[in-house]
């Protein structure tokens, strides 16, 4: 890896320019309707645009099978279970502003928010972001004004310049508990984040539109993406001049992964996202860094009314720089691991 090159001393951004990698992340829970198999899978494409347009991002693309809704968008991805919604958005989204409309759609499906998890890594340019993003505090604040007050939570080891993660959880009062059969849906299935910082500068090139780009699926197979889980239908997007979204969606048991890369050196950042039951196992994590060579990393794990998934601690060639298990309402489940490359923190030393 050619960290000399990469990654400036003191691990922050040099430049005043440059997009914004990670993500605003919302998972939506809603209590469900047994005489509704559809749920909010009845709100079409259409439909979906509206609500996306109050966090200013548009659909490029979408896919579908007897789970669920995906779609690609200008900024992450959309996904769409009959009770459930995931909603990531990068850049200077304007993330929130979405809930309003989607406490609509919910109560003309005859359903309402049941749980939600509202997080993020810290931002590269808190600067140009937009209310109510502008920092944690506007964000909570504006989720609290919605919503019976949540539990607000900032976790790492140096939440003032170095990484760390955002977390709000909140539930309606009435939620009551989730029965055993409903608990072990693809639904609830917990999920598994890998947030990469410090990108190979080697590894980056194939997420530009340059003379070696053929075509999105290509990229996709070439890079090793469609080796993670080989049976799921990838919708891929090479944006121009760099860039890369990639949703996919299994036809077996209603998981998907998502992969969204910002290439530039400066700024550069990818996330892998899976709800798939075996992710953790054989070797998966480690063949998603190869991908991506990442100087420093997160792996979140998180699930409401399950266990958690089994975080790994130990990843050869990195130094676990944080670690946290957390249990917020006796429901949600959050945990966090903080990795740095060996030979990044060599660099760093010297």
């Amino acid at each position: 890896m050619m960290f000399d090159e990469l990654i400036p001393p003191d691990l922050t951004a040099t430049l005043a320019d440059g997009f914004e990698g990670p993500e605003k992340r919302l998972e939506v829970y809603f209590q469900q309707n047994t005489n509704d198999a559809l749920g909010l899978r009845a709100k079409n494409k259409s439909e979906w645009q509206t609500l996306l347009d109050s966090a200013s991002c548009t659909i490029i693309s979408a896919t579908s099978n007897k789970f669920l809704d995906s779609y690609v968008l200008s900024e992450s991805s959309l996904f769409v279970y009959p009770y459930k919604v995931v909603l990531k958005t990068c850049g200077t989204t304007t993330l929130l502003f979405c809930l309003k409309m989607l406490s609509e759609y919910a109560q003309s499906c005859n359903t309402w928010i049941k749980y939600l998890v509202f997080s993020r890594k810290n931002y590269n340019f808190p600067d140009k972001q937009i209310y109510p993003h502008k920092n944690f505090e506007s964000e909570v604040q504006y989720l609290n004004n919605i919503f019976p007050k949540g539990s607000p939570h900032a976790l790492g080891p140096d939440t003032t310049n170095g990484d760390y993660q955002l977390v709000y959880f909140t539930k309606n009062q009435n939620a009551g508990s989730i029965d055993n059969t409903r608990s072990k849906s693809i639904e609830y299935q917990p999920t598994v984040e890998i947030l990469m910082s410090h990108l190979d500068i080697e590894s980056m090139s194939n997420f530009y539109r340059n003379e070696k780009f053929v075509d999105s699926k290509t990229t996709t197979i070439k890079v090793g993406l469609a080796d993670i889980f080989p049976h799921m239908q990838t919708d891929e997007f090479m944006f121009d001049p760099c860039g890369y979204s990639v949703n996919a969606i299994s036809d077996a048991n209603g998981s998907y992964f998502t992969v969204h890369v910002t290439p530039e050196p400066h700024c550069s950042y990818a996330s892998f996202e899976t709800n798939h039951p075996n992710f953790i196992e054989n070797g998966l994590v480690e063949k998603v860094l190869k991908i991506f060579c990442p100087g420093r990393f997160s792996i979140v794990g998180s699930s409401i009314g399950a266990e958690g998934p089994l975080i790994p601690s130990k990843i050869e060639g990195f130094e676990n720089k944080f670690r946290a298990n957390n249990q917020f309402e006796d429901e949600f489940n959050y945990s966090l691991n903080l990795f740095h490359s060996e030979k990044l923190s060599s660099i760093l030393a010297g």
